[in-house]
């Protein structure tokens, strides 16, 4: 991280969006971190998902991939400026954290439905890091379009 880069924090169901040299980090397990990025003008955003769909009146559109995601898409595109043809996606994320005795498995759930809906946006998926069972801790550099996603007890890796 250079001396002029602001990181930026992505809480639960956030979305946050900026552009180089700004940096965007959160922490996952169960939910996916969809990073969308535009190489050509460096913008660059994080949306933090928790649950495939939405249901019911909770009105935090941003913390379910059926609402959250094509929202994030519209505002990467009309309100930072991003080249709608040039979005390319990294998605991060959705680990088993609990033992569900062949309950519903939500890492999985929430991955299946980011790819569905990245697939009808014609948003190609460049990298990813899926699944499993421990935490992620993901920094997305604007500048570099590189995410550094540590998996906690196991080595860093870049994306």
């Amino acid at each position: 991280m250079n001396n002029t880069q602001c990181m930026i924090t992505v809480g639960v169901g956030d979305l946050k969006i900026t552009q180089a040299p700004n940096a965007l980090k959160t922490l996952l397990g169960s939910c996916i971190g969809i990073i969308l990025y535009d190489p050509f003008n460096k913008i660059g955003g994080l949306l933090h998902i928790m649950l495939p769909k939405k249901n019911g009146s909770d009105a935090k559109i941003t913390k379910y991939a059926n609402t959250g995601l094509p929202y994030f898409i519209h505002r990467m595109v009309t309100s930072a400026g991003a080249t709608r043809g040039a979005l390319c996606a990294k998605i991060f994320g959705g680990a088993k954290m609990f033992e569900t005795n062949g309950l519903l498995n939500i890492g999985e759930s929430n991955e299946i439905e980011v790819r569905q809906i990245l697939k009808e946006e014609g948003i190609r998926i460049v990298s990813s890091k899926t699944g499993g069972t421990k935490g992620y801790n993901i920094v997305f550099d604007t500048d570099t379009g590189e995410v550094t996603c540590r998996i906690f007890g196991e080595a860093i890796e870049i994306y």
